[in-house]
C-alpha cells in the first residue's frame, strides 16, 4: 500500500537579517534614510519655534517671543522677515521697523534704511549704525551690567525709569541733536533718540533688554515695547550674514537701487545650499563609509611561497622605481650567501668580505667592491646589470 505524499508544508528556511538585506540593496536603504532625513527637517522648520537670537518664534532665553507676543495683545500687528528685500512695507507712517541683529548691515543696506521715510528702532548699535543715523554719534565702551536711570525728558525712556547697561555704549559731541538717556558713570548712554527728516531713529545699545530672559527685569520691558508699539504694526528684521537685499516699501518710493558691487557677502540661499551639501555630504559618507561587521576568521598561519612573496616585492619595488632599494636587497641577499659559503662571519662586514671574495676567485678587490657595495643605480637597466654582475660573481664563488 503506498501512502500519499502530504501536501501544504514547506521546509522552514530562515529569513534574511536586516544587515544582510541592506547589503543586498544599500540603495533602498539609503533613499529610506535621506527621505526620513529630509522629512524631519522639514517637520523641524515648519515647528514655530525657531533658535535664532533675537527671533520673535524662539522662545528661549535669547529669543524675543515674550516682546512679539505683548505687542501683539496690545494691537499691534507684528512681522518677521529674514530678508531686507521681503519687507514690502505699504505703509511706512504706520509701520515701525525693528532691525534686531543689526551689525550684520553693510553700508549700501544701512543706506536704505536711512532713506526709509519711517520709524526705525535699533537693538544693537556699532560705530557704522551711529555714523548712518547721526554723525555726531560715536560708540563708547559701557560699564556693562550696571543699572542705571533714564535721567532725560523722553517720555519713552522716563516711564522705563531703569535698565541695565550692555558692553557698547552711546557717545556724542557736545553739539549733538540727539536726545540720550541710562548714561553710566563713564559717560556712555544705553539709549538714544534722533529725529531725522525721514522719521525717528531710536537706539537701544544693549539688544538683551529685550530677550525673554532680560524683558522682565527693571524698566526693560516698558523700554522696548514703547520704543516699538508706536505705530499700529511692526516689521521685526532679523540681521544675518547671508542677507545682501536692500529694503523696500510703497509710500515715499522704493529703496535706491543703484548699489555698488561688494563681494564681501554671502549671496541670498548660500546657508539653505550649504545645509543641503551638508546632508548630502552626510548621505554620502553613510553609504561609502566601511561597514564593521563581524571579524572574519582566518586559519592561521598563513602559508605563502617566497617565489610569490619575491614577485609581489619586486612588483612593489617597480611600482615606486625604487630601484636603488631593490638593488641594494639583491647586494645584501648575494653578500650573505657568499659570506656564508666562505665562512665569513657577518661581523667581520665590508673589510672581511671583500678579500675573501677577491682570495676565492681571483679577482681585483676594487671590482668585487664596487660590484657589492658601488654607488645604487638610476635606472632599471642598470639594477639589471648589478644583478648578472652579483650572480656571476657567486657562480664564481661557489664553483667547484
Amino acid at each position: 500500500m503506498s501512502i500519499a505524499p502530504q501536501t501544504g508544508y514547506v521546509s522552514a528556511v530562515p529569513k534574511a537579517s536586516l544587515t544582510a538585506r541592506a547589503r543586498r540593496s544599500p540603495l533602498l536603504f539609503v533613499g529610506v534614510a535621506l527621505f526620513i532625513a529630509i522629512l524631519a527637517v522639514l517637520i523641524t522648520q515648519s515647528r514655530p519655534n525657531d533658535y535664532q537670537m533675537m527671533s520673535i518664534d524662539n522662545f528661549g532665553p535669547d529669543g524675543t517671543h515674550a516682546t512679539a507676543q505683548i505687542l501683539r495683545d496690545q494691537g499691534v500687528a507684528v512681522r518677521q522677515v529674514g530678508q531686507l528685500s521681503d519687507a514690502h512695507i505699504d505703509s511706512p507712517a504706520t509701520t515701525t521697523l525693528v532691525i534686531a541683529n543689526p551689525t550684520y548691515l553693510m553700508d549700501t543696506q544701512l543706506g536704505s534704511v536711512a532713506s526709509y521715510p519711517g520709524d526705525v528702532v535699533f537693538l544693537g548699535v556699532n560705530p557704522e549704525i551711529l555714523d548712518s543715523v547721526d554723525q555726531t554719534l560715536a560708540l563708547a565702551g559701557a560699564d556693562s551690567g550696571a543699572v542705571v536711570d533714564a535721567d532725560c525728558a523722553d517720555p519713552d525712556a522716563a516711564a522705563a525709569a531703569q535698565t541695565t547697561t550692555g558692553y557698547d555704549g552711546i557717545g556724542a559731541s557736545a553739539d549733538t541733536s540727539a536726545v540720550l538717556c541710562f548714561t553710566d558713570s563713564s559717560g556712555a548712554s544705553a539709549y538714544a533718540k534722533v529725529e531725522t527728516a525721514n522719521g525717528t531713529r531710536t537706539l537701544i545699545a544693549n539688544p538683551e533688554i529685550a530677550t525673554n530672559k532680560q524683558l522682565d527685569k527693571l524698566g526693560n520691558a516698558a523700554l522696548t515695547l514703547r520704543a516699538a508699539g508706536h505705530h499700529e504694526s511692526v516689521l521685526w528684521y532679523l540681521g544675518g550674514y547671508t542677507d545682501s537685499s536692500l529694503l523696500t516699501w510703497g509710500d515715499g518710493g522704493p529703496a535706491p537701487t543703484d548699489v555698488d558691487a561688494n563681494p564681501n557677502f554671502m549671496p541670498p540661499g548660500t546657508t539653505d545650499a550649504l545645509f543641503a551639501l551638508g546632508l548630502a555630504a552626510l548621505v554620502a559618507a553613510f553609504w561609502r563609509a566601511r561597514r564593521f561587521g563581524p571579524l572574519v576568521t582566518e586559519p592561521l598561519p598563513v602559508v605563502v611561497r617566497s617565489s610569490e612573496a619575491t614577485r609581489g616585492r619586486a612588483r612593489l619595488y617597480r611600482r615606486a622605481r625604487a630601484t636603488g632599494r631593490a638593488t641594494a636587497a639583491l647586494r645584501g641577499i648575494a653578500a650573505k650567501r657568499i659570506g656564508a659559503r666562505l665562512g665569513v662571519p657577518r661581523a667581520a662586514g665590508r673589510a672581511g668580505l671583500v678579500p675573501a671574495i677577491a682570495r676565492a676567485t681571483g679577482r681585483p678587490a676594487p671590482d668585487i667592491d664596487a660590484i657589492l657595495y658601488g654607488p645604487p643605480p638610476t635606472d632599471e637597466a642598470g639594477m639589471n646589470s648589478i644583478a648578472q654582475q652579483l650572480d656571476t660573481l657567486e657562480s664564481e664563488v661557489h664553483r667547484p
